[in-house]
């Protein structure tokens, strides 16, 4: 699957920051990582029938993954406002994917 095609079936299903028209070059860590899974051969699906909320997923992935996104500090409402803010698609992918057990936290601690 093209980089393009990825792109858009994340950020358009998933992401309420996308902006199609934005520099396509800036990536959340949810991306990164979602992106890295496939290339290694994971089934992923990117239709919205992941999407689910899982708040014990969503500690893990806060802990081994948001930590390391360029994002984290300065620019990620979601961390900054304490889980009042929407999170990144990727991260909201990843969550669905952690909570019907298509991937577990270790899949993501061994790609970063």
């Amino acid at each position: 699957m093209k980089n393009i095609a990825v792109n858009k079936k994340i950020c358009e299903n998933f992401c309420s920051y996308y902006k199609p028209a934005k520099d396509s070059s800036l990536a959340c860590m949810g991306f990164i990582v979602a992106e890295r899974l496939i290339k290694s051969g994971k089934e992923i699906p990117l239709d919205k029938s992941v999407r689910v909320s899982d708040a014990a997923a969503g500690e893990k992935l806060i802990r081994n993954m948001c930590a390391l996104c360029p994002f984290y500090e300065a620019d990620c409402d979601f961390i900054l406002k304490k889980g009042q803010a929407s999170a990144c698609g990727g991260f909201i992918l990843l969550e669905g994917l952690m909570a019907k057990s298509l991937i577990c936290i270790d899949d993501i601690k061994n790609i970063l």
